[in-house]
C-alpha cells in the first residue's frame, strides 16, 4: 500500500492542476493519473499479491488484486471482506498521504473499489467504498 500511496500522490499533485468543473477535463486527468500509477506499479510486488494495477469505470476508481493463492487462500480473505474495508478506510481514504488523490476520486464522481481475485481459482470478492464515504 506504500508504493500505491507515493505513486498517487505524485501523479495526484500532477494531475490536480488539471482538474476542472468540466467532466471530460475530470475523466482525462484521472486516467492520466491511472496510467502513471500503473506504470509505477510495473513489477512491484506485495507479499500475497502476484499482480496489482488500477482501473477506472463510470463508477468507481479500482484497485485490482490478482491473489497469489499459493500464499494466500482467498475464502479466508473474503471472509474477513468487513475488517479488511475497515482498514482500507484508514490506511487508504482516511490516510493523510492519500488526501489528493481522494480528492481526485470525489472530484470525478466516483468510490473507490478494491477487488480482489484468485490467481488459480478465479474466485474473487470486491471491498466497494462508496462516493459519500470518501
Amino acid at each position: 500500500m506504500r508504493i500505491i500511496r507515493y505513486v498517487a500522490c505524485v501523479a495526484v499533485a500532477v494531475m490536480m492542476a488539471m482538474l476542472t468543473s468540466c467532466g471530460n477535463v475530470k475523466d482525462k486527468a484521472m486516467d492520466m493519473a491511472i496510467e502513471e500509477i500503473n506504470k509505477q506499479l510495473e513489477g512491484q510486488t506485495m507479499p500475497g499479491i502476484e499482480k496489482m494495477s488500477l482501473s477506472a469505470d463510470e463508477n468507481y476508481v479500482i484497485y485490482n488484486y490478482v491473489v497469489d493463492e499459493d500464499q494466500v487462500d482467498i475464502n479466508q480473505m473474503k471472509s474477513s471482506a468487513d475488517q479488511q474495508k475497515a482498514e482500507v478506510m484508514k490506511s487508504v481514504v482516511r490516510d493523510p498521504n492519500q488526501k489528493k488523490f481522494v480528492e481526485m476520486v470525489k472530484l470525478a464522481d466516483r468510490g473507490m473499489k478494491f477487488s480482489y481475485k484468485g490467481n488459480k481459482s478465479g474466485d474473487g470478492y470486491e471491498i466497494v467504498i462508496e462516493q459519500d464515504e470518501l
